[in-house]
């Protein structure tokens, strides 16, 4: 009888641990991770300054990163369908305003939103204007502009309209001039 005991036992502990292990129902449905994409562009623009035509340059590294969620009636399901999130969206933009080989300008902003929307952020003389992606280049909307000198603090929100009627609501996260010679 006693040698039945033991590994009667063992199973028993066994099965119990194999029992416990399945139990997915206090995983939060929300806190799966992220998702996180990332790509650099380069683009010009062009500026009428006194007459001319001046063509800048920029590079823009925008990182996307998204929650993955999950319906909540899925919750104890193994395959589970997924909940469209918003994005937190990051663009850096390295902006060349006269044509050498350095950046002269830093802009870095964040938005949230379903779909990365094609616009970022370049500068003119102290402004900082909308610029909307255009193929290979960009076209800037003279209406948006933010003036360097009174730029808002990362909790104000500056509000975009794009070309589909959606606003778009973005924080100015830091703003660095590189190699302006004043």
């Amino acid at each position: 009888m006693k040698t039945f005991k033991i590994p009667l036992s063992i199973l028993g502990f066994f099965f119990f641990a194999a029992l416990t292990a399945q139990d997915i129902s206090n995983i939060p449905p929300s806190t799966t991770g992220n998702e996180i994409a990332s790509e650099t562009t380069e683009k010009t623009y062009s500026i009428y300054s006194n007459g001319k035509v001046i063509k800048n340059s920029v590079n823009i590294t925008t990182t996307t990163s998204q929650e993955i969620m999950f319906e909540e009636e899925d919750r104890d399901k193994v395959e589970q369908d997924r909940v469209a999130s918003k994005k937190k969206i990051t663009k850096t933009v390295l902006i060349d305003n006269d044509g050498d080989d350095a950046y002269d300008e830093k802009i870095v902003f964040t938005y949230m939103g379903y779909n990365g929307s094609d616009f970022t952020l370049v500068s003119n003389d102290d402004q900082l204007k909308v610029a909307v992606d255009e193929g290979e280049n960009l076209n800037i909307i003279e209406s948006e502009v933010i003036v360097i000198g009174k730029l808002k603090s990362k909790k104000e929100a500056y509000v975009f309209t794009n070309h589909k009627g959606e606003t778009v609501e973005f924080y100015i996260e830091d703003y660095e001039s590189i190699n302006r010679q004043e």
